[in-house]
């Protein structure tokens, strides 16, 4: 079953094209690493994944519908670079604010369990302002899960994770992955710790499909 899906999608800026005739076809619980350095379009690719931006021709839809659609909203979940948490809140009320979003009284269960996992429930009355990236990237990665999304991108989501965070995001990878998840996850070139079901790699703005 497609979960989403990339057709003949090209991404310009200014004269210059970033992605070129992009064909990607995200299966349920898939996980998907794409490769490339910096400025490579890993971020735009992921950007036209949930919505944020309009390919410069072709189309992105999540099921059948177009990312772009408020309705598609409830199926996407997003790990940018740089948190957009917000600095004067807390990390629980920065979480509060986003479970509400997704009509939540209170953290979901998953959550509160995944605080525990990545040692965040000790800073839960800290304002975000105070903690470091590595942290603020933790609290991130749980705001993109709030609502268990169907589909999750993320942008080099091991970033700012010190050996503990990173071997319970490969965790918590796995699990949501178990769950039907479907995933997109970009990394600059180097080892990553988690497993992927296909490894990509964009070259000048193509996306090739690397073998085993």
């Amino acid at each position: 079953m497609s979960m989403l899906s990339y057709k003949g999608v090209w991404k310009r800026y200014s004269q210059d094209y970033v992605l070129k005739d992009v064909n990607l076809v995200l299966g349920e619980g898939e996980a998907v690493l794409v490769m490339g350095p910096n400025g490579s379009g890993k971020t735009t690719l992921l950007k036209l994944g949930v919505g944020l931006i309009r390919p410069s021709r072709g189309e992105v839809k999540v099921g059948e519908i177009d990312v772009r659609s408020p309705e598609a909203k409830r199926f996407l979940g997003y790990l940018p670079h740089s948190p957009p948490l917000y600095l004067d809140l807390t990390v629980r009320e920065n979480l509060k604010y986003y479970a509400g979003l997704h009509e939540m009284e209170d953290l979901p269960e998953h959550v509160l369990e995944a605080l525990k996992g990545f040692g965040l429930d000790r800073f839960l009355d800290r304002k975000v302002r105070e903690l470091s990236y590595g942290w603020r990237r933790r609290v991130d990665v749980l705001r993109a899960i709030i609502g268990l999304p169907r589909v999750l991108l993320m942008d080099e989501p091991f970033s700012g994770l010190d050996l503990n965070g990173r071997n319970f995001m490969v965790s918590l990878m796995e699990g949501l992955k178990s769950e039907g998840t479907s995933m997109i996850f970009t990394t600059p070139y180097g080892e990553v710790p988690a497993k992927a079901d296909r490894v990509l790699e964009i070259r000048g703005g193509n996306l090739v499909e690397l073998k085993g």
